[in-house]
């Protein structure tokens, strides 16, 4: 592990540790503010909290673990880990938000057959509002001035920053919508006066689908071995094509996987005259670093030798080599 590695370490370590104890204190104010008001809409927010806290626990410990080399346990290295977080993490939201929708259904169908909600306490509302904003708006921002720090490569920062937005956003919203409830029954719109809680819910649930559902698609892909973005591959093929310049080597082909915050870069080679291993382990441990510094991400390759790469065989819609 180089000096830059383990710094990045602690400040990543050191903010996640700073969103568990955030996040613990906001779900604990929902799930008061939840009591105090009989709003559905704060318990959802809580519950979101609390979802936020269990998985920073789980991130702490992954960001522990992508930084260890691969070993007998795991050939491969523990990078994959990190994708994996990112799927469940945003399965356990899915599963948040769809117990939001069904509470809200249940109450309005319930008001819809004359069963009228209880009433709300407003009181409370506008200091919890204004407290777990600032809260959010603090995370966010140490979450993302982190990820900057630490060269813009940990995906556990920036799910963990966005996710602090999205809360934030999604507080103040409904803290105000509560607040302009009793609005309502000054305006033509009275009759949905005693519904806004579960209204609340049902738009602050569809609200917040959006994110893990683009997350788990991302981390799915990237768990079953996806190529990585056009532009990634645009980019390691200009630096492929450099570091090849003046050796008697032609490259076939190669492929980029990103898993969680590494790429995985395999090239595939047709040595032009006999080579020694170790120019070959030269080859790999400069594209390592080449790829690493272009790409601003952790970078494993391997180069395999052969005249007919074998992953295009079957595929002639696949890149062609150079």
């Amino acid at each position: 592990m180089t000096a830059d590695t383990a710094a990045f370490r602690r400040i990543e370590q050191r903010s996640l540790r700073f969103g568990i104890g955030a996040n613990a204190v906001m779900t604990l104010a929902g799930f008061a503010a939840h009591v105090a008001t009989g709003s559905s809409a704060l318990l959802l927010d809580g519950l979101y909290s609390a979802v936020l806290v269990g998985s920073s626990l789980i991130a702490s410990r992954i960001s522990r673990n992508v930084v260890r080399p691969p070993d007998r346990a795991w050939p491969y290295g523990y990078e994959g880990q990190e994708a994996l977080y990112v799927l469940f993490r945003s399965l356990v939201l899915l599963g948040v938000i769809g117990f939001g929708i069904g509470s809200a259904a249940s109450s309005l169908i319930g008001w819809w057959n004359g069963t009228p909600p209880p009433p709300l306490h407003l009181e409370p509302v506008a200091s919890y509002t204004t407290t777990i904003t600032a809260l959010c708006a603090l995370l966010a921002w140490r979450h993302h001035r982190d990820w900057i720090r630490t060269q813009r490569i940990s995906l556990l920062l920036l799910t963990e920053a966005r996710n602090a937005r999205i809360d934030a956003l999604i507080t103040m919203a409904t803290g105000l919508a509560l607040l302009a409830s009793p609005w309502l029954l000054l305006t033509s719109f009275a009759a949905l006066a005693p519904i806004t809680d579960a209204l609340l819910v049902l738009l602050v649930s569809l609200a917040l689908l959006r994110e893990p559902l683009m997350a788990l698609r991302n981390a799915m892909a990237q768990a079953a071995g996806c190529a990585a973005d056009p532009e990634i591959l645009q980019r390691t093929r200009r630096v492929l094509m450099q570091e090849l310049v003046g050796l008697q080597l032609q490259m076939m082909d190669f492929t980029v996987q990103q898993l969680g915050r590494t790429a995985f870069v395999v090239v595939y080679i047709n040595p032009l005259q006999a080579q020694d291993s170790a120019v070959i382990d030269g080859l790999r441990h400069h594209i390592d670093a080449r790829c690493s510094a272009d790409l601003g991400r952790p970078v494993h390759s391997e180069v395999i030798l052969t005249a007919k790469p074998p992953i295009h065989q079957v595929d002639p819609q696949q890149q062609a080599a150079p």
